[in-house]
Order: C-alpha cells, then structure tokens, then sequence
C-alpha cells in the first residue's frame, strides 16, 4: 500500500475506527476551522462565562455527592464537606465564587454585545437565548442560595419568596409555587434542590448549545460596520480582514481560562464560602440581606410600593430579552447612539447606587 493510499484512508487506530464509524472529521472541521474577523474584539467574556459553567457542573456534582437536601440533615451535610472531606472547603468556596463570577461576566458580556450593537440583524434570536441565559444564571443563585439551609439562607429565602408574591394577579400561585407551602420548610427545600440540580442544569445546557449553534452559524459580528440587508442595495465594503479560529482565537481563550482558574482559587483561599449558624424559623437574625445581584431589588423595595418595586425589574428583564425587537435604529457605532447608551449609563449608575445603599448595614 503506498503513502499516498494510507493518507486517503484517514488515522488509524482508535481515532481511525471511530472515525470510520461516525465520519466526525467534516463536523470537527466546520466547528474548528472557521475565520472571524481580526477586529471583532470580544474581551473573551462569553467563553468565560461557558468556562465558569463547566466549573459550576463538575464542582456541583461532587458536592451533591455529599449533600442530603432535607432539613435535618443539609446543615450538617454541608458542615461535613466543609470540615470532613478531603478538599471539601475548596471545592465549595470555588462553587461559590463560580456561581458569583459566572453572573458578573454574564452581565459584561451583555454589556459588551450591547455597546457594539452586536444584538441587531441577524443575531436577533441570539440576543434573546442569551437572555434567557441570563434569567436562567439568576435563577441559580436564587434556588442554591436556601440549600445551605443556615440562617442567612433560610431567611434570605423567606424574603426573596415573599417578594414574588407581590408580583400582580399570579402572585399568590408563584409564592405556593415556590415555597410549596404556606412558609419555606422541607417541601421549599427539595423543590428548590431539584430545580437547582436537574431543571435549571437541562435549560441553560440545552440554550448554551442553541447560543454557540447560532453564534457560529452566523460568526462574530464585526463593530465597524453593520450586516448587510437581504434586498438592499448598498455600497460596496471591503473584505473584512480575518483570522482563524482554532488555534489562534481558542489559544487565547484558554490562556484567559487559567487566569481565571488561578483567580478562583486565590478567591477561593483566600475568602472560603461561610456558614452560619443553622436555620431556626423562631429566630428572625437582624440584618437581613440577598446576595449582591438581588440588592438593587431589594433597596428599590424600600423606597416604591411593593407593586412598583415587583413590576419595575420584571419590565426591566422584558425589555433587555426583547431590545433587538424593540430597537429599530440600525446604526451600530457607539457614537451614532448617544440616547440608547445613555440610558443604558443611567440604568447602570442608579442600579450600582441602589446596589450599594442596599448593602450597607
């Protein structure tokens, strides 16, 4: 047999009989060696965000190894993880920081896809998974928050519950929904655990695919200058200039996931996830307080009526979900969009401002 018919027949081996098999090769390819634009500057925001979801499944599914969700046994399971088992402390402070993390680069992220106006024509339905991944992330926070089930949790919960029962018409069947009861008990503890472990993991795996499927079918977006319409007549451009994917792009972007691997293990030592004493519905602790993404809700429900407070931020998440919908400018270059990124500036100032004042004991 020549070299010749040996490079026709593809590797051998074990890649060679999978790949005799399934043909992958074409499909591996089509992911792999495609081109983006050399100016589409993405700051690596989205694939941390996915590097931090990998690292929230794989450090969750070993503390669930652990974790009992009832109420007489979660405290002490998670005080035995935290004490007892080999690693068990870092582990959980790396989940915790992760949880925290994957949130903030998610928001940057959006940030970053709204400055450029990336969310216009084509990547519409792009926007929109994203903001479903968002509301999904969020709902992480809110159901692993209680599992704990310590003080802080179990009253957090107790807040954040009774402010979904504010919500107009629906709010009485979301607060039975949620707590599976009249008040947070085992019933709230194992509905929130399921939807943390299974429900939540299944949707945001299932619209991380659907993201990635249409980013890549549509590629990056170039800032400079917007997509061309179907049945438009329009100047002639110049060829956008590019550089491929893999390895160029992948390289840096595992560069960028050790740093932040090696940040979250410094957070992780340095500030190891707390616990405080164990839950007890007879003593109501003095300060109160959600975790950082809930603060600006929670100081805005010290300052408007309930209803105001509930309605505002579910308008809110509607309208950013919806913006390519909503949005008919077709510009994109910053400077060509002062209203739309000023507003965007004061939404940012006033929810840091209600953010802060809300964490101040």
């Amino acid at each position: 047999m020549t070299a010749g018919a040996k490079s026709e027949e593809g590797p051998g081996g074990v890649l060679g009989w999978v790949e005799n098999r399934l043909h992958l090769a074409p499909f591996i390819g089509a992911l792999l060696h495609v081109r983006i634009p050399a100016n589409a500057k993405t700051f690596y925001l989205g694939g941390i965000t996915l590097f931090l979801f990998g690292i929230q499944v794989v450090t969750g599914t070993l503390l669930a190894l652990y974790y009992s969700p009832t109420p007489e046994a979660a405290y002490e399971s998670v005080l035995s993880i935290t004490s007892d088992v080999q690693f068990g402390w870092l582990i959980r402070s790396v989940h915790h920081w992760a949880a925290n993390l994957m949130l903030l680069f998610l928001v940057l992220h959006l940030l970053r896809i709204f400055v450029q106006a990336a969310y216009k024509y084509p990547r519409e339905i792009t926007w929109i998974v994203g903001g479903g991944l968002l509301l999904i992330t969020i709902g992480f926070g809110f159901t692993g928050y209680l599992l704990p089930w310590d003080q802080r949790a179990y009253w957090a919960t107790v807040v954040g519950t009774e402010i979904a029962g504010d919500v107009p018409v629906i709010g009485s069947s979301l607060l039975l929904l949620l707590r599976g009861g009249a008040e947070v008990s085992e019933a709230t503890l194992a509905r929130f655990f399921g939807i943390h472990v299974l429900v939540l993991p299944l949707l945001l795996g299932g619209l991380v695919a659907l993201h990635l499927l249409f980013v890549h079918q549509q590629g990056l977006a170039n800032p400079s200058r917007a997509e061309a319409r179907p049945g438009r007549v329009t100047a002639p451009q110049p060829p956008d200039k590019l550089k491929p994917f893999f390895p160029d792009y992948i390289l840096d972007e595992v560069i960028a996931w050790y740093a932040v691997l090696a940040g979250l293990v410094i957070l992780a030592s340095l500030f190891p996830a707390g616990l405080e004493p164990k839950a007890d519905p007879l003593v109501t602790p003095e300060h109160i307080k959600p975790e950082w993404y809930f603060l600006a809700v929670y100081q805005l429900l010290k300052l408007v009526p309930e209803t105001v407070g509930v309605v505002a931020p579910v308008a809110l998440v509607m309208i950013i979900v919806l913006l390519p919908l909503l949005d008919r400018n077709e510009e994109i270059r910053p400077r060509r969009r002062p209203i739309a990124l000023g507003l965007a500036l004061v939404l940012l100032v006033a929810m840091a401002v209600l953010t802060y004042f809300g964490g101040r004991v």
